[in-house]
């Protein structure tokens, strides 16, 4: 499998498990995750999760029963992205909008001067 189909499944992934925290009728929905690697080796993985309903922004946590692979599944695509392309991202947001779409953006830290 090609390097990005492997990223695209793991999107896919965290997609279905954003889509399936949100109430039905929800409108638009994001999910920004975090990732920090520790000097001994460790890491870490957050995320903040909101979805718009009835015009109104409502902050959640991702399902119980759908969040155990979250920290797996970041850590797998920051890994497969850095060895794809040298990014080093610290977070992305994925977005899914009103039309169904999904979208994601990477954050990257500032360059040092």
């Amino acid at each position: 499998m090609n390097p990005i189909e492997e990223q695209r499944l793991i999107l896919d992934q965290l997609y279905r498990i954003v889509r399936g925290s949100c109430p039905q009728n929800f409108e638009t929905a994001k999910c920004r995750f975090g990732y920090e690697r520790f000097e001994d080796g460790s890491s870490s993985v957050d995320q903040q999760f909101d979805y718009v309903m009835g015009g109104n922004i409502v902050s959640a946590a991702l399902d119980r029963n759908l969040r155990a692979p979250v920290m797996s599944l970041v850590k797998q695509l920051h890994a497969k992205m850095k060895a794809h392309t040298g990014g080093d991202w610290h977070a992305f947001t994925l977005m899914i909008n009103k039309d169904g779409s999904v979208t994601t953006k990477f954050e990257y830290p500032e360059a040092k001067v």
